[in-house]
């Protein structure tokens, strides 16, 4: 038979399951959202501060520890020329901007980050079948840049108190819980827990579904000022989720969306595509 005690433990378990589950939807509510991007228009950035371009040096930095860096291959030197031309396109060359490609060829990905630095690994350029293919999947990342997308969460003033009556409570209910097995000491565990799960890691973070169509309406509007074709970022992920043995393999770069997903969202806004871009009926790369 159960003992009152278990059961009493359950319940405190339980609770406190459903009082942090409870928080976490109130924070959300209280970090500052990403400004609204107007559809049709390239937005503005500003050149990145100090802080940022730390920030970004400091993942670089801690990158170059796990990866090996490709400074001076063809690849890289392709993949330079095509993200210049997109800088380009965008109007904001005049910028200070870090792209680096990583030796890698099993890992698939392309990372913006805050301070206006992109990672590459070098198994995307394997995957990619030519410069248009690598042009639409930069752009897309350059585009979550523009939009601010990348940006540290921000937290009002309102979510820090959360924050620490939410750490000394639930180390507090912890430790009773637990008849002191479990005991949590340190400050600010609280918020590096809910950017892992609410993937606001920046070299892991996912992105809404509303968050990922302003960037590819962004991103097809640069690629319509450049002798690229919108197409070709809609083929790349046609040819992916058509394919179900790649699934797996770019599923870190698919991120929230699936290929398909991915893909659909790309056919939609090519067929009804921003007002502000004609360029759009350039014809599709075969």
């Amino acid at each position: 038979m159960i003992s009152d005690n278990y059961k009493n433990h359950k319940r405190r378990i339980s609770l406190a399951s459903l009082l942090l589950v409870l928080f976490f939807l109130v924070i959300n509510a209280c970090t500052v959202k990403p400004d609204f991007v107007r559809s049709g228009i390239i937005p503005k950035l500003a050149a990145p501060n100090a802080e940022a371009e730390e920030f970004g040096n400091d993942l670089f930095q801690e990158l170059c520890q796990d990866y090996a860096l490709d400074s001076d291959s063809q690849k890289h030197d392709q993949l330079v020329d095509v993200f210049n031309q997109l800088t380009k396109a965008a109007d904001v060359n005049h910028l200070p901007w870090h792209i680096y490609l990583f030796k890698a060829s099993e890992i698939m990905d392309i990372r913006a980050v805050y301070g206006n630095y992109i990672f590459v690994w070098s198994g995307l350029l394997d995957a990619v079948e030519n410069d248009e293919e690598l042009a639409g999947l930069l752009a897309f990342e350059l585009s979550h840049t523009l939009a601010y997308h990348t940006a540290p969460v921000d937290f009002t003033l309102a979510s820090d108190v959360l924050f620490n009556v939410a750490e000394f409570a639930t180390s507090l209910g912890l430790m009773v819980a637990s008849q002191g097995v479990v005991v949590i000491n340190g400050h600010g565990w609280m918020k590096f827990v809910y950017s892992e799960i609410a993937d606001l890691d920046p070299l892991d973070r996912k992105y809404s579904e509303e968050l990922e169509r302003d960037a590819a309406d962004i991103a097809f509007l640069i690629i319509s000022r450049t002798q690229y074709s919108p197409h070709a970022l809609l083929n790349f992920w046609k040819r992916v989720a058509e394919d179900e043995s790649l699934h797996d393999k770019y599923e870190r770069f698919s991120r929230s969306l699936s290929p398909r997903e991915r893909a659909a969202m790309l056919e939609n806004l090519i067929l009804q595509p921003p007002q502000a871009s004609p360029q759009f009926t350039k014809k599709p790369t075969l």
